[in-house]
């Protein structure tokens, strides 16, 4: 299957692209992580991202709160 026809399908069967699914899930996978305690860094280096800067950004975007702000007041 080429790449363009994957991104194709893959928007038709989820509704967004992979960045977008992918961006979820890792939301979906930290947030547990913060609540018990977790440091941003760790939960970011172990989702694959480059630096804690990258994903505290991306987790800023999607909802409106960096990562520590979000462990502190839920």
């Amino acid at each position: 299957m080429s790449r363009r026809t994957f991104t194709r399908l893959f928007k038709q069967e989820t509704a967004c692209s992979f960045v977008e699914w992918r961006q979820k899930a890792c939301l979906m996978s930290a947030l547990p992580q913060l609540a018990e305690g977790h440091s941003v860094t760790s939960i970011a280096l172990n989702l694959g991202y480059e630096n804690p800067a990258s994903f505290t950004s991306m987790f800023k975007r999607l909802l409106g709160a960096a990562p520590t702000d979000y462990r502190v007041q839920r």
